[in-house]
Formats: C-alpha cells, structure tokens, sequence
C-alpha cells in the first residue's frame, strides 16, 4: 500500500477515537514512518524493524508536572513496513492491525506501562 492510502486509514481510525480520549490529546503528533530506526529499536530492546509496530516518544501524561514546558509534542510514529507485515502474517485486515497499534501507543501516552498493556490486550483478545 502506498503511504498516502496507508495514511489516511490511520486518519479514519484516529476519527474513530472515543471523544473521552480524543479530546485529551494535546501537544501530540501522529506520524507514519516506514521501519523503526536502530535507535528506537535499541531503546525498546527490539533486534529487528520488523517487531517493532509502533512507539510513543514524548513525556506521557502521569508523568507530567503543572511547571512542566514542553518546547515540542509528544510523537507517536507508526511503522508501516512492520504493521503491513503483521497483518499480512497474522491473517488479520490492515485497520484492524492499525487500530490496535494507535490504542497502544495512545495508552503509553495516557501513562500505561507494557505491562498494563499486556493484560488489556490479552483482555481484547478475550483471553482474560
């Protein structure tokens, strides 16, 4: 898929979102990028792009203070190689694969840890 199709399927998802949570999204950018760089992928301790969908960058909001003054927004990036490969591999449709990235991402920037996050999408998945 081309990034201009791939992108505006994030823009239809992000749409999507619950107002609860969309209209808590501040100071926060969207981007899509084709693999993780060496850099991201040794800060989350991933050997390879293709094992790495998405990634938050930025001060989630737990952690922020009433003093504190960010001087750029917080980045979720997308990756799309890797989000196409899963979808592929795992035999699930593209939004869906999409939709379940952002919901990740979006839940480390409302101060989710990795582990929270696991027993919420084993819980998605209906296995808990």
């Amino acid at each position: 898929m081309n990034r201009d199709a791939f992108e505006k399927q994030v823009e239809q998802v992000l749409a999507g979102l619950p107002d609860e949570f969309a209209g808590r999204l501040r100071n926060l950018v969207f981007l899509v990028e084709e693999w993780a760089d060496a850099g991201t992928l040794e800060s989350v301790g991933f050997d390879r792009p293709e094992e790495l969908l998405g990634f938050f960058d930025g001060i989630p909001l737990t952690d922020r203070t009433h003093d504190l003054v960010e001087t750029s927004p917080a980045r979720i990036l997308l990756f799309q190689g890797a989000i196409e490969e899963e979808s592929r591999l795992g035999g699930l449709p593209l939004r869906r694969v999409i939709r379940e990235t952002l919901w990740h991402e979006i839940a480390h920037y409302f101060g989710f840890s990795e582990e929270e996050m696991e027993r919420i999408e084993e819980l998605w998945a209906g296995d808990g």
